[in-house]
């Protein structure tokens, strides 16, 4: 019995989201070692990431869906900024619906996957609305796809990566 044909993807979030983030993206991609980017399009470098993105074709580029971002400390999970309200499904949709047309925009073509800033995708009601948008374009949605299967945790450190990545972060 023939083996299935298996293909490596390295994917890099967070595209967008600063221009030191942006350089950390594009070195790694013209190193061979990043196949696959996830664009945050409501940060000002978004922009910046989609033209180089337009440039490089061959390139995968996804929509990393932007709900919020939280830190943990002092043995809790706190916000440090809260786009839309993760328990009002009407505002997810909406707030994700936005995000995919501004991708649309900036990139020219639709997403070659789904996933969300700190996997925010994972908890519902983002997972349903998520695996639905997934399943309308046809396209994967991290962590939901038994085709892919993610491992996390891999930084450019680990790859031998030497970037100075002075990140410009809100």
């Amino acid at each position: 019995m023939a083996m299935a044909k298996r293909y490596l993807i390295v994917n890099a979030d967070d595209f967008g989201q600063s221009g030191g983030v942006n350089q950390g993206i594009v070195a790694a991609h013209e190193r061979g070692i990043v196949t696959s980017t996830s664009l945050m399009v409501r940060w000002d470098a978004a922009s910046s990431a989609a033209a180089y993105a337009k440039a490089h074709p061959k390139l995968s580029v996804g929509l990393h869906v932007d709900l919020g971002e939280w830190a943990y400390r002092d043995d809790t999970w706190i916000p440090l900024y809260q786009v839309v309200p993760l328990d009002e499904p009407v505002a997810v949709e909406d707030e994700i619906g936005r995000q995919l047309t501004a991708f649309r925009h900036l990139v020219g073509r639709e997403p070659t996957h789904l996933n969300s800033h700190q996997h925010a995708h994972r908890e519902e009601p983002v997972r349903s609305i998520m695996l639905g948008l997934a399943r309308d374009l046809g396209i994967p949605l991290r962590h939901f796809d038994r085709r892919i299967r993610y491992m996390g945790g891999l930084r450019a450190s680990r790859c031998g990566i030497a970037v100075s990545l002075r990140d410009q972060r809100r």
